[in-house]
């Protein structure tokens, strides 16, 4: 007999992406479901009445959900990540994740304590006891929470092998220049975005 479909993948298999040029747009989904994150391969959907998230990839990135639950799998035991509870060929269900990211911190004027750098060096460090090659780190993916809680989501990329150093630079940008006097109390999004492009376009 054919297996039975869950409650959430009957949620996933009501997103209807449209493709306009070289991005991906919701263009229909479960009345269930909010949008709460959206990024180069997937889109994040809150549900109604639970504390969860679905994860859906777009069509030519599904094969990223596979890379990405098997990461979950690997640092199930931690804190420091939300918790798998369903997977398919196309999505995810993992713990919602109630706090700002990085990114968020610095655009409201969020301190960002040094603790909250130790939480992550942390969590790398436990990744890569799993055997996880920590990558692709950065302010969108670190959520901290009302409890100072540091969570790292959209861990798909821990599967590559090449080294990454994006998150040792964020670090060592962190410690130069985040506590010094001509930084900004709130930094604008532009110019967060304008210097990972930057980032982005010397590290090819």
């Amino acid at each position: 007999m054919p297996s039975s479909i869950t409650l959430y993948e009957t949620y996933a298999k009501t997103i209807v992406f449209q493709k306009n040029k070289s991005k991906y747009h919701v263009k229909a989904h479960h009345p269930d479901l909010t949008i709460c994150g959206i990024g180069r391969s997937a889109t994040a959907f809150k549900l109604k009445e639970e504390p969860l998230v679905i994860k859906v990839f777009y069509p030519p990135y599904e094969t990223i959900a596979e890379q990405e639950q098997h990461n979950y799998r690997k640092v199930k035991e931690s804190s420091y990540y939300p918790t798998l509870y369903e997977s398919g060929s196309n999505y995810l269900v993992i713990d919602y994740i109630d706090g700002r990211t990085f990114f968020q911190c610095l655009e409201e004027g969020i301190p960002i304590l040094p603790d909250y750098v130790h939480q992550v060096d942390q969590a790398l460090s436990y990744a890569k006891r799993q055997g996880l090659n920590p990558s692709d780190i950065h302010l969108h993916n670190l959520l901290v929470t009302k409890e100072n809680r540091v969570h790292i989501i959209d861990i798909a990329r821990f599967s590559q092998t090449k080294p990454c150093y994006q998150w040792n630079d964020l670090k060592a940008g962190y410690y130069k220049h985040y506590h010094r006097a001509y930084f900004p109390s709130k930094v604008p999004r532009w110019m967060m975005n304008l210097v990972a492009s930057i980032y982005r376009a010397t590290q090819q």
